[in-house]
């Protein structure tokens, strides 16, 4: 059976990509599409328009609906397993599902009820024809496709975090390999990154079933504890010529060939791509980091995705998206919390709500963040941009005759005595 992908034209933001280009899990859309559908034994076949679906029945889907190699297989087993012709993808109400619909161009269900469902535009279609028209489709397979629920499991990490004047609610950390979700947003890639933790690990462990279970006997076997932080830090795949200080601490963590991790360093929950260098005292926590990115001396990673070959040098990123390329300066600073209310980002042409608290930025491919630069929460900055501090900011004019021993401060770029400078206040 042939799986038929059309294009939609969606561009995101501010990268200037086509959705099928974006990053998911250090891979491409498409190539995850690919994937998966080769995965579940179908014939991937990229076209311009639904209309080109010829073959019947097929899998169809918008080169913009990200669906993990799990929730494809399983549909296709439901499917058959209930013996229907049409059918669409639906997933039940949950904490996964919750996580990654903000923003989503989703049908759903009867979604504030216990038995809520999302369904997603991936669609079994049977016979009958397809609209040229990528926005008719939806209506045109209503009837025909009608919502088949795909069973699921997930883990729900409690996660505390900060508030003020409100009421605390714990943040759930979902861990599930069964997802889907509609890319229309750069926060949609950071929902996924939050999500490859269990999609990765557990693509990587249906694939390697039998060395993947070898490997873990192995290692309870030689130290045998119930201890799940110990567990844990045995639970790594380490690529090819990897070279890990003995001293960095990794823990669920997957790496890929000729990673560098210096002493001190601390990967854990992480998806970490080819030749990236995790410098020393660098920490990177539930975080996908694309290939060859330089994380620096004493940085700190949280939460976050990064495409391939930036350098990233400021002290602390966390909920945040990095493009290709990047460069961010030790004293860059982006913002990533809202105490009261939630963060806004502009969506078509309009700031929207997110419904989350706790948000950063998105960096454009390219892009320079030199000293003392401080971005807001859920803004996002265009490709290329050069950005630095004000000149009157930084000292750049030092007299010969300064006081010794006297308190001196920065006015307008010069260095003066603190007294004058008061004196002229007056």
């Amino acid at each position: 059976m042939k799986a038929y992908i059309y294009r939609t034209g969606t561009v995101i933001s501010p990268f200037g990509d086509d959705v099928s280009d974006v990053q998911v899990l250090n891979q491409s859309l498409s190539e995850t599409q690919r994937r998966a559908c080769r995965k579940a034994g179908l014939e991937w076949s990229r076209i311009d328009d639904p209309s080109e679906a010829r073959e019947r029945p097929c899998v169809l889907a918008p080169d913009s609906l990200y669906f993990s190699e799990k929730a494809l297989g399983d549909f296709l087993k439901a499917a058959r397993k209930r013996g229907v012709s049409g059918a669409s993808l639906a997933l039940r109400r949950c904490t996964s599902v919750e996580h990654a619909l903000p923003l989503q161009d989703t049908r759903l269900i009867d979604f504030r009820s216990e038995h809520g469902r999302a369904v997603y535009d991936l669609w079994l279609v049977p016979e009958g024809p397809l609209p040229a028209d990528p926005a008719r489709v939806r209506d045109e397979l209503a009837g025909r496709c009608p919502p088949l629920e795909v069973p699921m499991r997930e883990i729900a990490i409690p996660v505390r975090v900060p508030v003020l004047h409100e009421q605390e609610r714990p943040f759930l950390f979902p861990i599930t390999s069964t997802v889907c979700c509609n890319i229309s947003h750069w926060t949609h890639l950071l929902w996924l990154a939050h999500l490859s933790l269990g999609i990765g690990w557990m693509e990587h462990l249906r694939s390697n079933a039998a060395s993947s279970a070898l490997q873990l006997l192995g290692s309870v076997a030689r130290r045998p504890t119930v201890n799940k932080w110990k567990v844990l830090a045995r639970m790594n795949r380490i690529g090819r010529g990897c070279d890990v200080h003995p001293t960095a601490y990794l823990e669920a963590s997957i790496l890929g060939d000729g990673v560098e991790v210096g002493a001190g360093a601390c990967i854990r929950n992480s998806i970490i791509g080819p030749d990236v260098v995790v410098a020393d005292h660098a920490r990177v926590i539930n975080s996908v980091v694309g290939q060859a990115c330089l994380l620096t001396e004493d940085y700190f990673l949280l939460s976050s995705l990064c495409y391939p070959g930036s350098i990233l040098g400021n002290p602390k990123t966390q909920m945040a998206v990095i493009g290709r390329d990047v460069y961010l300066c030790g004293w860059t600073s982006l913002l990533d919390a809202k105490f009261v209310g939630d963060v806004q980002v502009v969506h078509r042409g309009e700031k929207v709500g997110t419904g989350r608290s706790f948000l950063a930025c998105c960096i454009g491919h390219r892009a320079v963040l030199g000293a003392r630069v401080l971005i807001h929460a859920g803004r996002e900055i265009p490709n290329d941009l050069l950005m630095v501090s004000r000149p009157e900011d930084v000292i750049s004019e030092i007299p010969p005759d300064l006081p010794q021993n006297t308190p001196l401060v920065n006015e307008g770029g010069t260095l003066v005595p603190l007294q004058s400078l008061q004196k002229r206040r007056r």
